[in-house]
């Protein structure tokens, strides 16, 4: 296991996906988001964010509704 990781704060990580801190702590307690829990704070790994990201991605339609 690497320990030399950059953890994230919930507040760096509402930043990157541009949302309120409290819809990154809904992330996490609703199972959506992992992170770690330290005391009472919580850290994000940067590769569980970018699975998150991954896991929300919207695929494109074939269909684009267009004849």
């Amino acid at each position: 296991m690497n320990v030399n990781k950059n953890l994230l704060t919930p507040e760096q990580v509402a930043g990157i996906l541009q949302v309120h801190v409290l819809t990154v702590y809904s992330y996490i307690r609703r199972g959506k988001l992992e992170a770690i829990r330290l005391g009472r704070s919580y850290r994000i790994i940067p590769e569980d964010l970018e699975l998150f990201i991954d896991s929300n991605r919207i695929e494109k339609s074939t269909n684009s509704g267009t004849k």
